[in-house]
């Protein structure tokens, strides 16, 4: 048998040498050889995890459940795995707690992805991935595609069509699953706990759903749910609550730093609710005759649409509330070259006759 499993490495036979190691692991097991069936059993779980053979693989486990019963066994499967096998029996001690072993609320949480703005990605805040962990941004940006679909699963033709394109078939072949592997093993560097997070079924790849996830974009879009709820329920200070915590999540454009096609739709979807819940913090502000945070809120808007007129009012009103006309002068001055310059137009009627009441006298 190794010598068949040298001629199907060689070959590239990589379901075939799997077959054949986990055969040979059997062997050794009945041996009671535990050191070399674990040698065995690593490169089975590497190339299933590397080619997608996680359905062969979980009905071999299922078949062969002995060859797992030590706890050495057991730590090489991926959890999903392991949790269907019966429960290494261990010392009934109670473990001693000490302060470093009490979970923060954070670490609850198995993997964190942060998609608004600069991408983040970690497991624990504290332990950082490898430096070198995603030296591919594609292999970044597939995770970053899968966690930002419903249920976190995208399918294996749209991955492919959407990372490789026109890409000839072969060139495909050779590069899609160490691509994928490199996901896996980025999700693990410098982690003390290997974990499988990404997880191959009925043709499509998504997130494990045995462990928690932490996603910005999701907890963006439920706090606007939930403010939208509580504006229709007139609980008006619950809905300036969850627009507020939506607003801080919105760190700037979904996937900052990628030009892929398949980012624009999301990128302009995000923009356009954090304007829209921006503005409506912006004239409750207002309205309460916060000033100083009317013309924060109006700032930020005009950092993303420096068109919009509307906008520019707003501060001008709210510069002119805090007794800086000179303010309003520069602003409706900044507004005015920037519509000659960019469009060859003078401001709209409405926005020249809010300056003259500015420059004029009281706010209006």
């Amino acid at each position: 048998m190794n010598l068949a499993l040298e001629y199907f490495h060689q070959h590239g036979l990589y379901y075939y040498e799997a077959q054949a190691c986990l055969g040979l692991a059997i062997c050794e097991f009945k041996s009671s050889r535990e050191p070399q069936m674990l040698e065995h059993l690593r490169r089975v779980l590497d190339l299933a995890a590397r080619y997608d053979y996680e359905y062969w693989l979980r009905q071999e486990v299922a078949a062969h459940p002995e060859i797992f019963t030590s706890e050495d066994a057991q730590e090489l499967l991926p959890a999903d795995l392991r949790g269907h096998l019966a429960p290494v029996p261990r010392l009934t001690t109670a473990p001693v707690l000490t302060p470093a072993t009490i979970l923060s609320p954070r670490s609850l949480v198995d993997l964190t992805i942060n998609m608004l703005g600069p991408v983040e990605i970690f497991r624990d805040i504290a332990r950082p991935f490898a430096a070198d962990a995603w030296t591919t941004r594609r292999a970044r940006d597939i995770l970053c595609f899968i966690a930002s679909h419903r249920h976190h699963r995208a399918p294996k033709d749209a991955i492919i069509e959407t990372f490789w394109g026109e890409t000839d078939l072969k060139t495909v072949e050779k590069n899609f699953h160490p691509t994928m592997s490199h996901v896996r093993k980025a999700l693990n560097s410098n982690q003390p706990l290997k974990q499988n997070f990404l997880v191959y079924r009925d043709g499509d790849y998504q997130l494990n759903p045995e462990f928690s996830y932490r996603i910005d974009t999701e907890e963006f879009d439920r706090l606007i749910a939930d403010g939208e709820t509580a504006r229709r329920e007139r609980d008006f200070d619950r809905c300036l609550t969850c627009y507020e915590q939506a607003v801080a999540l919105y760190r700037g454009e979904f996937m900052q730093g990628s030009y892929d096609p398949w980012v624009d739709e999301q990128r302009s979807y995000y923009r356009e609710q954090s304007l829209r819940i921006l503005e409506s913090l912006a004239a409750v502000a207002e309205k309460n005759q916060e000033w100083t945070r009317a013309m924060d809120l109006a700032l930020r808007i005009l950092h993303e649409d420096q068109f919009r007129e509307d906008i520019h009012c707003l501060l001008m009103r709210a510069q002119a509330a805090l007794g800086n006309r000179v303010a309003v002068k520069e602003q409706y001055e900044t507004l005015r070259g920037l519509l000659q310059k960019e469009l060859g137009v003078e401001p709209a009627m409405q926005t020249q006759k809010t300056y003259r009441e500015l420059v004029g006298g009281g706010v209006r």
